[in-house]
């Protein structure tokens, strides 16, 4: 299909070029994204009167981008879920709840949910790379953790002051797996305590 860019794609072109790509691509990414247009000679006059329109719409949407960008540097997107004892969450992460929590960090609502781009469905509690894709120019990726409580989420981020936080990066052992099976541990030693007193005495 041939459309024209109304947006800056780095792999594609400019805004105002005009480029043949795949149909499923156009009409489901780059039309309903608003980054084309379909390519006909009325469309393309209608763009030629709109293309100051377009520069300056992209230009906004770069620096929005760039001030997400800024506002969570340093920062990791947590998010709490309802989980069984293995870490399997009782219903999923998609991309409105993503955006939501963004935003809430943010401390403005500037991102949508189409920007939010995830390398696997989030059915699972964990640590995700979170891509996020708010204009061309200004794709970068920060880190989203989702955990059952705050304090799952600071284990799983603090994995070095956790003796066994190790095993779980490796295994899957949830941060609730670490305390029971410490709590277990103890209970034989209190036995043994009271056997000592009882033969002491």
């Amino acid at each position: 299909m041939k459309v024209i860019l109304i947006d800056v794609l780095p792999k594609l072109g400019k805004i105002g070029d005009v480029v043949v790509v795949k149909n499923g691509y156009a009409k489901n990414f780059l039309i309903p994204n608003k980054k084309a247009i379909c390519y006909t000679n009325d469309n393309y006059k209608t763009f030629e009167a709109k293309k100051n329109h377009f520069e300056q719409e992209s230009a906004k949407k770069l620096d929005v981008a760039n001030k997400v960008k800024s506002a969570l540097e340093g920062k990791n997107i947590i998010i709490i879920e309802n989980a069984s004892d293995d870490g399997r969450l009782y219903g999923s992460v998609n991309s409105a709840v993503i955006c939501s929590k963004i935003n809430e960090v943010v401390g403005e609502k500037l991102v949508e949910k189409s920007s939010i781009f995830l390398s696997k469905p989030i059915k699972e509690v964990g640590i995700y790379d979170l891509k996020l894709a708010l204009h061309s120019e200004s794709v970068f990726v920060t880190k989203l953790v989702v955990s059952r409580s705050d304090s799952e989420a600071h284990a799983l981020l603090n994995p070095s002051k956790k003796s066994k936080s190790k095993d779980k990066l490796d295994n899957g052992e949830t941060a609730s797996d670490i305390a029971n099976s410490s709590a277990e541990s103890e209970k034989p030693i209190k036995k043994n305590r009271k056997k000592k007193e009882i033969s002491g005495e």
